[in-house]
């Protein structure tokens, strides 16, 4: 019997108490992304004992996972204001206090969760990469041997994981350490385009092992990845094989994570980096991407107007002297404790959530409210789903579109009627606008995505983006040249 079948039952015998096996059976139906079976069961929970901690829990669950962030926290706030969370209500508060960049904050909340309940597999997992790097290998080896993994993508992570600690741990000076002593660097991006006509994005000049590689900047990605036909010019050194998953329905990509001796890029040097090499070389049609995520040591100021980007120095936490910088790579260690600072040359900067590389702004289409969409100077244009796009305009099918990516060509596409898009002090009108589902990338980062601001877009405007502390600001001049 599974565990939806174990709780509903309890839900629905003679016992006293049917509040806890529902918030049980909502959890579970959360796990296998059943979000109406969820909803309309924490409804349940609460009908049974409105008052139940547990159930106001779960439904700060649910919340977070709807995008509904601000509802999510005001709930498990009261919760622990009041003394009456359960280990759950510390793990969702841990997780917002994280994607906000307050880190110091939510591991103290994490560790309270796992004291609680060390069982648990979903605190348990987050717990685990706060932990240092051969403590999180010990643990990592334990839930492979024990077989803590529910399907073959989980255990081969798990795997892929597991190897890249190990190496590190054999070799500790790989870090992909900024060498030299330039500490800033100004580079000029190169159009990268789909015919004679139409740009697709901009290049980032990057040198692998003393090979020239022109490499997709993309806000939407996450760390360094290279085609293998690049790599095996540039002479990488094979560590495990991978999985690379991306939009497009056949599924994710062959690869290898491999390590790159030496990346040049602009006047900055980096030694001893890991990377990542797909096998589809046809799914890129570039020699690779590379995810802004990678300079999060670096205030990253990218003005697409003039075809440049710089990488200029962070301001250090007023507690801590500055840190030597470098490339932020797969074998990362835990989250830096510290809580967000925003210093005072930054207060004209937008507050984003960070999803591991992605960073969340809130937008709104028409006068639906605002939901949460990807910042993506990789997509090749502003995207919104069919959910989100149903509640502000007319949704039809395109049964001509071409729409591709990492995981292949996305069956079913959509296109909107006019909409208005609001995001910062900007607001974009448009006659219509792709629409594709990501439920997918949704369930793999655990909150609600509703679309993306692509490049057709934010390539008009100069942006600046910190990652350590989860921030963005965004300039346009209409009489600039673009």
């Amino acid at each position: 019997m599974s565990a939806a079948e174990k709780f509903q039952e309890a839900a629905s015998s003679d016992s006293k108490d049917a509040t806890t096996p529902l918030v049980w059976l909502a959890r579970t139906y959360l796990h296998l992304h059943k979000l109406p079976d969820a909803q309309a069961t924490v409804e349940r929970a609460l009908q049974s004992d409105k008052n139940s901690a547990q159930a106001q829990s779960a439904q700060a669950e649910l919340d977070f996972r709807q995008a509904k962030i601000t509802e999510a926290e005001a709930l498990l706030r009261n919760l622990i204001q009041d003394k009456k969370a359960d280990a759950r209500a510390y793990l969702w508060m841990a997780r917002i206090y994280g994607i906000t960049a307050n880190y110091k904050v939510a591991k103290t909340l994490l560790d309270m969760a796992h004291s609680l309940d060390p069982k648990d597999p979903d605190i348990s997992a987050v717990w685990m990469n706060t932990l240092s790097r051969p403590e999180r290998l010990v643990e990592f080896k334990k839930e492979y041997n024990e077989g803590k993994y529910e399907n073959e993508v989980e255990q081969t992570e798990l795997a892929e994981a597991i190897a890249v600690l190990q190496d590190r741990e054999k070799n500790p000076d790989r870090s992909c350490k900024l060498v030299g002593k330039g500490v800033t660097t100004e580079i000029t991006l190169r159009s990268l385009t789909y015919d004679a006509y139409r740009l697709r994005g901009y290049g980032l000049p990057v040198n692998v092992n003393g090979v020239s590689s022109n490499l997709l900047l993309d806000t939407g990605a996450g760390g360094i990845l290279i085609n293998s036909k690049t790599a095996e010019k540039a002479g990488l050194t094979k560590l495990s094989d991978q999985k690379i998953g991306g939009i497009g329905d056949s599924g994710p990509a062959n690869g290898y994570s491999a390590l790159a001796q030496k990346l040049k890029i602009g006047d900055l040097e980096f030694e001893n980096c890991y990377v990542q090499v797909v096998d589809k070389k046809s799914s890129l049609n570039v020699d690779g991407l590379i995810g802004a995520d990678v300079f999060a040591d670096f205030l990253v100021d990218l003005n697409f107007p003039d075809h440049k980007m710089r990488l200029l120095q962070l301001p250090p936490f007023p507690d801590q002297p500055a840190q030597g910088a470098s490339l932020q790579s797969p074998d990362a260690g835990a989250a830096k404790l510290h809580n967000r600072y925003i210093p005072p040359e930054f207060v004209g900067f937008e507050k984003a959530y960070r999803f591991g590389h992605m960073l969340l702004l809130q937008a709104k289409i028409n006068d639906a409210p605002y939901k949460l969409f990807l910042l993506d100077t990789g997509d090749w244009d502003n995207t919104i789903t069919p959910t989100a796009a149903r509640e502000a305009t007319k949704v039809h099918r395109e049964y001509g579109a071409d729409v591709r990516g990492l995981s292949g060509q996305v069956k079913k596409v959509y296109s909107t009627g006019a909409v208005t898009l609001a995001f910062s002090d900007f607001k974009q009108e448009r006659d219509d606008m792709v629409s594709l589902d990501m439920t997918s990338i949704s369930n793999n980062i655990g909150t609600g995505l509703s679309g993306t601001l692509g490049f057709a877009m934010l390539f008009q405007m100069e942006i600046w983006i910190d990652y350590r502390d989860h921030l963005v600001k965004f300039y346009y001049d209409p009489n600039r040249l673009h």
